[in-house]
This record gives structure tokens, sequence and C-alpha cells, in this order.
């Protein structure tokens, strides 16, 4: 996935209003483009893992992060890692 891409999925992470739901794949990618270790844990659960052993779980439906919460679960998770929509990959 093009550098250009991973910045646009990023911006909608933070983007007003919460998207009401984002592309696993995309995510996926960017995530581990941010350095993050992504495990898929067992049905519709993926952890999401810092180098540190931090961790986050998120539910994932179809291939889609569609539900809000599991969204703003992840914005803050990205947020504590000094991540947001203004971070240049």
């Amino acid at each position: 996935m093009s550098t250009h891409k991973l910045q646009k999925k990023l911006q909608k992470i933070f983007s007003h209003p919460i998207p009401a739901s984002l592309d696993w794949k995309g995510v996926e990618h960017l995530l581990e483009h941010l350095g993050f270790t992504v495990e898929h844990t067992k049905k519709n659960h993926v952890k999401v893992i810092d180098s540190e052993g931090k961790e986050v779980v998120l539910i994932v439906h179809d291939h889609e992060l569609n539900n809000k919460e599991e969204i703003v679960k992840l914005k803050h998770f990205l947020q504590e890692h000094g991540i947001d929509e203004k971070t240049t990959l």
C-alpha cells in the first residue's frame, strides 16, 4: 500500500465525524507501517501490540472495523503513542 494511501487512512481514523466503518486491510497495513504488531487472536478479534507489549484488542467484522467505539479505541491507542492526523508517514 502506498504511503499516500496510508496517510489518507490515518486521516480518516481521526476524521470528524467518526467514520461508520474502515476497511480493516488498510488499517492493518497502516498499523504495521507504524511499527505495531497485529495478531488475529480469535474470530473477529485482533490484537494491536506496541514494541513494549502494550496492546489494544479490536473487534473486526467482515474485514471492516465497523463500530465507532472500536474506531475510538484505536484512535486513543494511536494518540497514546504520539500519533494523530498530523503525523507524517
